[in-house]
C-alpha cells in the first residue's frame, strides 16, 4: 500500500451525506448505540453501494474532498502513523475514491492500487484449512449466498460430519460424559473437583458448553470479555485425554481463568471444541507449552482462522473483541464476518482473486493474514471503523 500523503482523493459521488437530524425516526432508531454520529452516507439512486454511518470526522473529510484533491494535512496530523491504513479503509469501503492510472477508483476496484503483496492465509495445518475455507466461501459467494449465510458457513467450516454411527454412539448425555472422562469414574473428575468450579448456564437458556472456572477466582468470575483464548483441537477420539491435560496441567497456572468443552455431539464435532481462557498472551503461551509436551502425538483437528502454536493445528489462539453494541462476539465470528464481507466485495469488482482480496483487505483491520495474529491495538482500530 502506497503512502496517502501525495494521493489524489475524492468523496464518492455515489453517496449523499445526510445529517442525523434529517433522517426519519425509523432510520435514527436503527442507528442506536452509534457514538459521535454526524449522519449517514446514503447511496444515490442507481449507485451499487451500501448505506454507511458517518462519524463527525468522516463527514468532515467527505465534505472537504467534494472536489478531487490531496489528503488535507489535518488528517495526517490527527491520525499519525495510522493515516494510510485508515484512509485506505475508507477507499475500499467506497466512501472515498483514489486516483490510479488516470481513473478515480473505490471499493474492490481500488484493491490493486492499495492491497499490495499476496497473503498465505496461515502456516501448516491451520493455513491449509483457512485457505480451503476461503476458496469454499469464494465459490458460495459466486453462487449468490448472502453475506450472513456466508459468514456462518466460514465459521462452521471443518466440522466433522455427524454420521449415524456417531449419533448412536453419543445418543445420551451420559455417553458424552463418559467419553469426556467427566463422569463420576472419569479420569478428569477428581481433577475438576479439586481445582475447578463448574459454571451453571443462565436460568432458562439452552447450554452449548460445559464451563469450569479456576477456583481461585471469586464466585461468578468466568472468562472475561476481550481476553485471550487457547484452542485445544484434538480429534474426537483424543478429546478426553486433552480435557484431562487441561484440567490437570493448567490448574493454578498463571493467568488462566476458565475453560469450556462442547456439551452436545454437534459441538464435539466442531474444530474449536475445547477452549481455555487467559488474561494475558504471555500466560497463554506458557500454558500452551505445558500442553504441547503432554499432548505430543495426539491427532489434531485444527481450527481455521486462528494463530497456530503447533504446526499440526492441535494448539492455536485468538483474541476475543470487547463487547460490540452490548453483545458478545468471538474472535472467529468477528474474523469470518469480515471475510464474508470482503469475499463479496472482491467478487463484485476486484482485479485479483476474491480470496486474495479478502486476505489482503483483512490486513487493514490489523490482522496478519499470513499468521492470523492480531496486531496490538486492533480492537480500537476495528471499533473506530465499524
Amino acid at each position: 500500500m502506497g503512502g496517502m500523503a501525495g494521493a489524489i482523493l475524492r468523496a464518492n459521488p455515489g453517496y449523499e451525506l445526510v445529517l442525523l437530524d434529517r433522517l426519519s425516526e425509523a432510520d435514527r432508531d436503527a442507528l442506536d448505540g452509534e457514538q459521535d454520529l454526524y449522519g449517514v452516507l446514503r447511496p444515490r439512486v442507481g449507485a451499487d453501494l451500501h448505506p454507511r454511518a458517518a462519524s463527525a470526522d468522516t463527514a468532515l473529510l467527505f465534505l472537504t474532498l467534494a472536489e478531487a484533491a490531496k489528503l488535507p494535512n489535518y488528517v495526517s496530523a490527527r491520525l499519525g502513523a495510522s493515516t494510510d491504513r485508515a484512509v485506505a479503509r475508507l477507499v475500499l469501503d467506497g466512501v472515498l475514491e483514489i486516483e490510479h492510472n488516470g481513473e478515480l477508483l473505490s471499493g474492490a476496484r481500488a484493491g490493486d492500487a492499495l492491497l499490495a503483496g499476496s497473503a498465505d492465509g496461515g502456516q501448516g495445518r491451520i493455513g491449509e484449512l483457512s485457505l480451503a475455507a476461503l476458496h469454499y466461501g469464494q465459490e458460495l459467494a459466486a453462487l449468490g449466498v448472502d453475506q450472513m449465510q456466508l459468514a456462518a458457513r466460514l465459521y462452521r467450516y471443518g466440522r466433522r460430519p455427524i454420521t449415524a454411527a456417531l449419533a448412536e454412539r453419543f445418543s445420551s448425555g451420559a455417553a458424552i460424559e463418559s467419553h469426556l472422562g467427566i463422569d463420576s469414574l472419569g479420569r478428569s473428575r477428581a481433577l475438576l473437583d479439586a481445582d475447578w468450579a463448574q459454571v451453571a448456564p443462565p436460568a432458562g437458556t439452552r447450554s452449548y458448553w460445559r464451563t469450569w472456572r479456576a477456583r481461585w477466582l471469586q464466585e461468578g468470575g468466568g472468562h472475561r470479555d476481550g481476553g485471550y483464548k487457547l484452542y485445544v483441537s484434538p480429534g474426537l477420539e483424543g478429546l478426553g485425554a486433552a480435557l484431562a491435560s487441561v484440567a490437570g496441567s493448567l490448574a493454578g497456572a498463571r493467568g488462566v481463568r476458565a475453560f469450556k468443552v462442547a456439551e452436545h455431539l454437534d459441538g464435539l464435532c466442531r474444530p474449536d471444541k475445547l477452549v481455555v481462557y487467559f488474561d494475558r498472551i504471555e500466560d497463554l503461551q506458557a500454558g500452551a507449552f505445558r500442553l504441547r509436551e503432554e499432548l505430543a502425538g495426539t491427532a489434531a483437528h485444527g481450527v481455521p482462522f486462528t494463530a497456530a502454536i503447533t504446526s499440526d493445528g492441535l494448539l492455536s489462539w485468538g483474541a476475543d473483541p470487547p463487547l460490540l453494541d452490548g453483545a458478545p462476539t468471538s474472535w472467529r465470528q468477528w474474523v469470518t464476518g469480515r471475510l464474508a464481507e470482503y469475499l463479496e466485495e472482491g467478487r463484485r469488482g476486484a482485479e485479483i482473486e476474491p480470496c486474495q482480496f479478502a486476505l489482503r483487505r483483512l490486513r487493514l483491520d490489523g490482522i496478519d493474514a499470513d499468521s492470523w495474529i492480531p496486531a496490538n491495538g486492533i480492537w480500537e482500530q476495528a471499533l473506530a471503523s465499524a
